[in-house]
């Protein structure tokens, strides 16, 4: 059975704002304009020029707000919508002729399709600047864990610093060795033995600041320095020399210092040194005995603990006061092996030995150089990894701003290609409806 053609004359039934919209439209052949360079608001379905229209302007808003009409716009005149079609109340509908629906049918039909284009055209161009600017957010990211690192490596290289009195200027001006010295017979006593070679500039950076700013510049008088090894006892002077004497003075020590502690000399002496040698060297019958000693070792001697902390004590009782009030035998000791660090042994063997009235410290400062320098330099590795990625990060641009602007732009686009839709669906069922307008009344 052929089919029956419709009247393009007979009336049809339509929504009159859907209606008006859409011969509107038609009105001012609105159409997506084509783009000169990125995507603008002038190039939306329907251009920003006649959204204030009396027939575009609630509704392009009512379809910008997601078809959600908050409470205090709730006197608005919303749209129609296929959702409430066959409510009178809500839908005015008037009759219009077949044909000119169906001309506006095909001509919202063609708006949607191309809005539904220029909607895909402006979402490409959002996902291109947000790809972009998703990885310089991770740069940006990456750059602040980076400082992060380095400056937490920063700081725990401060408080080693602090911790370990690396710079402290008691001990970068002064010795460890004390800041005090006796009115005379100032005695330094320096370990030369394999062990100690590894501390050779340590120990004459502690003797040196000894001799020029302790008992150079103090009230002591007279003063002598020895090496002592496993093997034998090595003084510079066979007694206590004045320190003002022009010849075999402060500067003689010194000279003799330099060469005759060094690598070469402490390589060939095996550990550990023989403190009684040292010791009754200069507090043996004929010896001006000293007011005070000054040691720089590397450790305890090994299997000579017992030995000589007995002679010290013996010492103590039997040589005296080498003046009123002064104490005997105080020692004044530096050791420089690291190993010996929190080892309680070692630490009661020189406290004993130095005496109430001297002192034990030791020295970890070319260890703890090493340990700085290691830190040090892995803050300097961060620091380049950081100027690479800042330079990277300089030659990216700042698209957030952009991007926060193309998403605006596309929510309209999107809110304009929704309204064209509902108009279109509108427009679609008022051609399928089979509904006849009521007879003229008689």
């Amino acid at each position: 059975m052929p089919k029956v053609k419709k009247d393009p004359n007979a009336p049809t039934l339509i929504p009159e704002d859907t209606f008006n919209r859409a011969k509107k439209l038609v009105e001012l052949k609105i159409a997506p304009k084509q783009p000169k360079g990125e995507f603008t608001n002038e190039e939306w379905c329907i251009p920003p020029a006649f959204h204030t229209l009396p027939e575009f302007k609630t509704v392009i808003h009512f379809w910008a707000k997601c078809a959600i009409v908050s409470y205090n716009e709730r006197d608005m005149k919303v749209p129609s919508r296929m959702k409430a079609i066959d409510d009178e109340a809500k839908t005015e509908k008037k009759h219009h002729s077949r044909k000119e629906i169906q001309d506006l049918f095909k001509y919202v039909k063609s708006q949607v399709k191309q809005a539904t284009k220029r909607t895909g055209q402006f979402l490409k161009q959002l996902e291109k600047k947000e790809k972009k600017e998703e990885k310089r957010e991770k740069l940006v990211v990456q750059i602040q864990d980076v400082e992060t690192q380095m400056n937490e490596e920063l700081r725990s290289s401060r408080k080693f610093v602090d911790r370990q009195e690396l710079f402290d200027k008691r001990y970068m001006l002064g010795t460890k060795l004390g800041g005090t010295a006796p009115r005379k017979n100032a005695l330094i006593a320096i370990e030369a033995s394999d062990k100690q070679q590894g501390f050779i500039d340590e120990t004459k950076d502690e003797v040196t600041k000894l001799l020029n700013s302790v008992i150079n510049e103090g009230e002591c008088e007279s003063f002598n320095i020895a090496t002592f090894s496993t093997s034998a006892v090595t003084a510079w002077s066979p007694q206590f020399q004045l320190k003002t004497d022009p010849k075999k003075g402060l500067a003689d020590a010194l000279k003799w210092l330099n060469k005759n502690f060094s690598a070469k000399t402490c390589s060939s002496q095996p550990y550990p040194p023989d403190w009684i040698s040292m010791l009754n060297k200069f507090t043996g019958e004929g010896q001006q005995d000293p007011w005070r000693i000054y040691v720089c070792c590397s450790r305890s001697p090994e299997r000579m603990h017992a030995d000589v902390t007995t002679l010290v004590k013996e010492l103590r009782s039997t040589l005296g006061e080498p003046a009123k009030g002064q104490p005997v035998l105080p020692m004044n000791i530096v050791a420089f092996d690291p190993t010996i660090v929190n080892d309680e042994e070692e630490k009661a063997f020189f406290d004993e030995i130095a005496g109430e009235h001297g002192s034990f410290m030791i020295d970890t400062s070319a260890e703890d150089l090493l340990a700085l320098d290691k830190m040090l330099k892995a803050v300097a590795v961060k620091k380049k990894q950081l100027d690479k990625l800042s330079k990277k990060l300089d030659k990216m641009e700042n698209l957030s701003e952009r991007c926060v602007e193309d998403r605006s732009l596309l929510q309209m686009q999107i809110a304009l290609q929704g309204m064209l839709a509902s108009d279109l669906e509108i427009i679609d069922w008022a051609l399928k409806n089979e509904v006849l307008p009521p007879p003229p009344d008689i």
